[in-house]
C-alpha cells in the first residue's frame, strides 16, 4: 500500500487543461495493491427471460416488513412525474430537494422489487433522464458544481479528512454535470485506497454505465473496476469485466511502471482458481457436487457403519404425544436432525442432543446427553409448545461445533428460547452458550474467521436482527436490525417465526428471511446494500406444532434454500410457492415460476434447477421451464440430493434411487440397511455415503472415490 501522502504521477489526462489530484491512486498502484492470486476461470452467459413486476411498492408488499421514508418516497413520485411531463424545472428542484433532505430511511424502492440505499436510488432516478432533461440539468447546476469543486480543489482540500462528505454530496446532487465523472473517479481512488473495494467499484461503475461523454479513458475504468472486485472478492462480476476488456479493447495496453501491459492475463492471474462461496453448512449446498458418476455400493454390500439414535423409549414418546395431542406432532416422526460434517467427523442435533461421529469408523465421539431422556420431554405440554422443529441446527468449524437448540433443563419452560451453543468437537465440552434470558437464535450460524453471523429476536417480539458474535466467547460484536417478520401465531399463542438462512461471498452476505426478503448486506460497511421484496402468505398457521401432519410441506419439513453461481441467484423460501433466478449483478429478475409449497431447492448445474418434494424436479435453468418431473417414495425431511455429471441421487423410504439428470428416468435402486427408516438426507463425504433418516445415520462406502467439487 502507498505511504500517506505520497506524490504519484496520474496515467490519464484530465479535461479541462489541469489535474487537481496530485495524490491519487495510479493503475500501477490498485495493481500493486490488489496482490497477487492465483489464477482462475470462465465466465457464464445466461440468456434473460422477461418478467413483468408487480405495481406495488416493495415495502408494501405483503410478508417481511421494512420501513421506508415516505416523505422522500412522495418527493421521488412527483419527481419522475414531472420528468414523464417534461417539466424539467420543477423535477430539477424536487431532485435537488432529494439529494439535500435527510432521510429517515436508508432505503428506497425500485420499480422491479428492491429496495436500495435511499442516496443510490435518488441517483438512478437522476441518471435515469432523458437527454432533453440532462441538457437541462447541466444548464441548470453546471456552473454551481464547477464552482465547489473548484473551491474544494483550490484549497488544497480534496484529500483531507473532512472532503469526503463534501466530494459525496457533489457526487450525488451534480453527477451529470461536466465534473460528474471526476469527482466519481476520485472518489473511487480514495474508497480503494482505504480498502472500501465495492463502493470503489460502484464508483467506477458509474462513470462507465452514466458518463457516455467522459474524457477518462475507458480501459483504464474497466481494469480498475475489475480490480477493485478481485480486491472486494466479488470475483465472478470480476471474471465477466475481464471478459469485457478482452472483447472491446483487444489488443490495447495500459502503462505499468513504464511499461505496456496487456492487462487481461495480468488480470486473470489476480483470479482465484476456484470460485469458493462460504455458506451455512447445508448438506446439499456444495459438497454433493461431483464431476464424474458415483458408483453405488452393490446390494451386498455392508454399510461401512450406522448409528441408531431413535431410541424405543423416545419412539414410545412420539407415539404417546401423538395420541395424547389428538394426533398433534405427527411431522415429530418425519422429523431428520440436521448434519454437519467436516473432514474428520459428523455433527448431528437431535431435539437438542447433539453427538459428533468418527467418519470412517462411526464411532460415538461424544453426546451431550443421552438419547432416551428425551422421552421425559414428548409427553410434555410446555415442550411442544415452544418447539419448532426448523430451528434445530448445527453447524462446524475450527474446533467449535455450534447449535441452536433448547437446552433439556428448559424444555418445559413455557416459551422456551433457543440457545446457540458451542461445544468443542473432539470432547463435545460445552465452551459457551448464549445467556440473554428472552433471546432466541433461529439460523442455523455461519462462521468466518473468528466471527460468527447469526440471525436473532428477543422472544415475543417480531423484529429480526443480524449479529455478529465473537466466536472464542460468544460475545456480540455488533448487529444490524433488518425488520419484522409476519408470521402467524399458533392457538397456544406461539408466534412461528421463520428460519432464515445465511450465504457469505467476499464481503458480501446474503439473507434468505423465508419470510418474504432477500438482504444483501455489506459487512465491510455493516450496512444493508439492498433488499429484494417478494409476496409472502401472511395468514401462516403452522400445522407443525397442531393437529395431524396432512400438509406434504408439513411432513417433509421443507426449508427456504438458495444457490449462487457467479452473479445469478436461484432460491425458494419455506411456506412460498414460487421459485425466483435473479441477476444480481443488474438487481433483476431473470425469471419466476410458480411450484408446488413443499419443493426445497436441492441444487442447480449448468442446465437445471433441481427441486425435491415427493417428487424431483428439474427446470431449465435459463428460461424456468419445467423439463421433466419424477415421483419418488419420499416420506421424511432432510430434503437433499447429490448431484453428478449425468445422474442424481435421492435418499428415500425405500433405499437410495439413482435418476437420470437427462430425463428423469430412474437408472437403479440401492435398498440400503436401514428399510424401516422414511428415508431422509444424503451426502458424499471423504468416498462415504453418508444417509440421514428419521431414525439413524447409516455410512455407505463407495466404489470408487470421486472428486467433489463446490458446485457450478
Amino acid at each position: 500500500m502507498l505511504a500517506k501522502g505520497a506524490p504519484v504521477c496520474c496515467f490519464r489526462n484530465r479535461k479541462n487543461g489541469f489535474s487537481p489530484f496530485p495524490g491519487c491512486l495510479t493503475l500501477l498502484s490498485l495493481l500493486l495493491f490488489a496482490g497477487r492470486l492465483p489464477a482462475q476461470v470462465a465466465v457464464e452467459v445466461v440468456a434473460e427471460t422477461t418478467v413483468q413486476t408487480s405495481e406495488t411498492a416493495p415495502h408494501k408488499i405483503p410478508g417481511f416488513s421494512i420501513s421506508v421514508d415516505e416523505k422522500k418516497l412522495n418527493l421521488l413520485d412527483d419527481y419522475e412525474r414531472y420528468v414523464r411531463h417534461q417539466m424539467w424545472e420543477k423535477a430539477l428542484t424536487t431532485i435537488k430537494e432529494l439529494s439535500a433532505s435527510k432521510s429517515t430511511s436508508a432505503l428506497l424502492p425500485t420499480r422491479d422489487g428492491f429496495l436500495i440505499d435511499a442516496d443510490q436510488r435518488i441517483f438512478r432516478a437522476l441518471t435515469s433522464l432523458p437527454a432533453e432533461g440532462r441538457e437541462a440539468y447541466r444548464l441548470f447546476f453546471d456552473g454551481k458544481a464547477r464552482k465547489e469543486f473548484a473551491e474544494l480543489s483550490e484549497k488544497g482540500q480534496l484529500f483531507s479528512p473532512d472532503s469526503k462528505k463534501q466530494l459525496v454530496q457533489i457526487y450525488y446532487q451534480y453527477f451529470l454535470t461536466s465534473i460528474g465523472d471526476d469527482v466519481a473517479d476520485l472518489l473511487g481512488d480514495q474508497a480503494f485506497e482505504r480498502g472500501d473495494f465495492i463502493q470503489a467499484a460502484q464508483y467506477w461503475r458509474s462513470i462507465l454505465d452514466h458518463h457516455p461523454d467522459t474524457s477518462l479513458p475507458e480501459l483504464d475504468l474497466n481494469v480498475k473496476y475489475a480490480l477493485a472486485l478481485i480486491r472486494g472478492r466479488q470475483t465472478g462480476q470480476a471474471a465477466a469485466t475481464i471478459e469485457v476488456i478482452s472483447q472491446q479493447f483487444s489488443g490495447q495496453k495500459v502503462t505499468l511502471g513504464g511499461k505496456s501491459v496487456d492487462p487481461v492475463p495480468y488480470l486473470k492471474s489476480l483470479l482465484p482458481e476456484k470460485l469458493t462461496v462460504s455458506s451455512s453448512t447445508k448438506h446439499n449446498q456444495g459438497a454433493n457436487h461431483l464431476t464424474r458418476a458415483l458408483d453405488l455400493p452393490d446390494s451386498k454390500t455392508e454399510p461401512r457403519w450406522q448409528i441408531h439414535f431413535l431410541d424405543k423409549a423416545v419412539e414410545q414418546a412420539l407415539q404417546n404425544s401423538q395420541n395424547d395431542y389428538y394426533g398433534r406432532r405427527k411431522s415429530y416422526a418425519t422429523y431428520v436432525p440436521p448434519m454437519a460434517v467436516d473432514q474428520q467427523h459428523a455433527y448431528f442435533n437431535y431435539y437438542g442432543v447433539c453427538f459428533g461421529v468418527d467418519l470412517q469408523t462411526g464411532k460415538l465421539l461424544w453426546r451431550s446427553a443421552k438419547f432416551k431422556d428425551l422421552g421425559n420431554h414428548f409427553n410434555n405440554y410446555s415442550f411442544h409448545q415452544s418447539s419448532h422443529l426448523n430451528q434445530y441446527h448445527v453447524a462446524v468449524s475450527g474446533n467449535y461445533v455450534l447449535t441452536t437448540l433448547i437446552p433439556q433443563k428448559e424444555m418445559n419452560r413455557y416459551r422456551a428460547c433457543y440457545r446457540l451453543t458451542a461445544y468443542h468437537k473432539d470432547t463435545g465440552k460445552q465452551l459457551w452458550q448464549s445467556k440473554v434470558n428472552n433471546e432466541s437464535f433461529i439460523c442455523e450460524p455461519l462462521v468466518d474467521g473468528e466471527q460468527i453471523y447469526v440471525i436473532s429476536h428477543m422472544q415475543n417480539n417480531k423484529q429480526l436482527k443480524l449479529d455478529c458474535l465473537s466466536l472464542k466467547t460468544g460475545k456480540r460484536e455488533w448487529s444490524i436490525p433488518l425488520g419484522s417478520v409476519v408470521a402467524g401465531n399458533s392457538s397456544n399463542g406461539m408466534v412461528n417465526m421463520p428460519s432464515p438462512l445465511l450465504q457469505k461471498e467476499g464481503d458480501q452476505l446474503l439473507i434468505l428471511t423465508n419470510n418474504g426478503a432477500l438482504f444483501d448486506i455489506s459487512l465491510a460497511s455493516r450496512s444493508i446494500n439492498w433488499v429484494f421484496r417478494y409476496s409472502y402468505p401472511v395468514n401462516q398457521t403452522d400445522s407443525n406444532y397442531y393437529y395431524a401432519a396432512v400438509d406434504e410441506e408439513v411432513e417433509l419439513h421443507s426449508q427456504g434454500q438458495l444457490f449462487r453461481a457467479r452473479n445469478l441467484l436461484f432460491f425458494k423460501e419455506a411456506g412460498a410457492n414460487e421459485v425466483y433466478a435473479l441477476d444480481l449483478a443488474a438487481k433483476k429478475v431473470l425469471w419466476k415460476r410458480p411450484i408446488k409449497v413443499s419443493a426445497q431447492l436441492v441444487g442447480i448445474d449448468d442446465q437445471h434447477v433441481y427441486l425435491l418434494s415427493k417428487e424431483m424436479e428439474a427446470l431449465d435453468r435459463q428460461s424456468g421451464r419445467l423439463n421433466w418431473a419424477v415421483s419418488l417414495p419420499v416420506e421424511a425431511g432432510g430434503l437433499s440430493a447429490v448431484i453428478g455429471s449425468g445422474q442424481a441421487w435421492v435418499f428415500t423410504s425405500r433405499g437410495v434411487f439413482e435418476i437420470s439428470k437427462t430425463n428423469g428416468d430412474i437408472i437403479d435402486i440401492y435398498r440400503g440397511h436401514d428399510l424401516n427408516s422414511m428415508g431422509g438426507a444424503i451426502q458424499l463425504k471423504q468416498g462415504l455415503l453418508i444417509c440421514v433418516s428419521n431414525q439413524a445415520v447409516t455410512a455407505y462406502p463407495t466404489r470408487s472415490v470421486e472428486r467433489q467439487t463446490s458446485g457450478p
